[in-house]
């Protein structure tokens, strides 16, 4: 509940944190700026303090399309490996018994543990498709699963790309006439434009969901199948 508040409020002070990102920018130059903010999205990100889509808007709205999909997974690429070190640390008995005691996670842990590099990479990328799937949360699951390094974090960029760029140029393009936050964009195109833009953008990570999810589960059975047969 405490990140879901925490990104409808960075949404509300849209432009207050971009202008700061902007000045940042404006003294220090593009690739700074993108690192300072990547580093903040890693930070917060990884502890659960505030969601990946805010954050990516954000990256979108301040740095522009290409800018801000640069900045947002480079941010949640570190997050997640932060998050990935936080549970090896603090990972044992209570988490293996969390994971057993769901079905779909346990099953995820033993496809992601009985393939290969490449196989791995692939499962950890569709379960990070959804969006149903908390970013925290999903760190301390697959950090606790000994999920191999390489194929959590090439996973992980792979499976977050889709909708984080989606954010970013979605926000990159509300604000590309000059509004300063979300709700000079309502004041300027009405309500009609910004819900039909906002509905159109939820669509698309729904279906992105849905498809990496079907297929995650297509996955999940050829991975139990080989294992009965072998």
């Amino acid at each position: 509940m405490l990140p879901a508040l925490a990104g409808f409020l960075l949404l509300a002070k849209l432009g207050d944190a971009s202008d700061l990102l902007r000045t940042l920018e404006t003294d220090f130059g593009s690739i700074a700026a993108i690192t300072i903010f990547a580093s903040f999205f890693a930070v917060t990100s990884g502890l659960g303090v505030l969601p990946t889509y805010a954050q990516a808007i954000l990256a979108g709205w301040a740095f522009g399309a290409t800018g801000g999909s640069f900045g947002a997974i480079l941010g949640i690429t570190t997050g997640a490996m932060l998050g990935f070190g936080l549970a090896r640390l603090v990972s044992g008995e209570r988490v293996e018994a969390i994971i057993d005691a769901r079905p779909v996670v346990a099953a995820v842990r033993d496809a992601i543990l009985g393939a290969g590099a490449i196989r791995s990479t692939y499962i950890v990328g569709l379960l990070r498709l959804s969006p149903n799937s908390p970013f925290a949360l999903s760190n301390l699951a697959l950090g606790g699963a000994r999920t191999p390094v390489i194929p959590y974090l090439v996973g992980t960029m792979l499976g977050m790309a889709p909708r984080t760029i989606l954010a970013a140029v979605f926000a990159a393009g509300a604000a590309a006439d000059g509004s300063r936050d979300l709700a000079a964009v309502v004041r300027e195109r009405g309500w009609t434009v910004t819900l039909a833009g906002i509905v159109v953008l939820l669509i698309a990570v729904v279906v992105i969901g849905s498809i990496g999810k079907r297929a995650l589960r297509r996955a999940l059975d050829a991975q139990e199948a080989a294992s009965e047969s072998s």
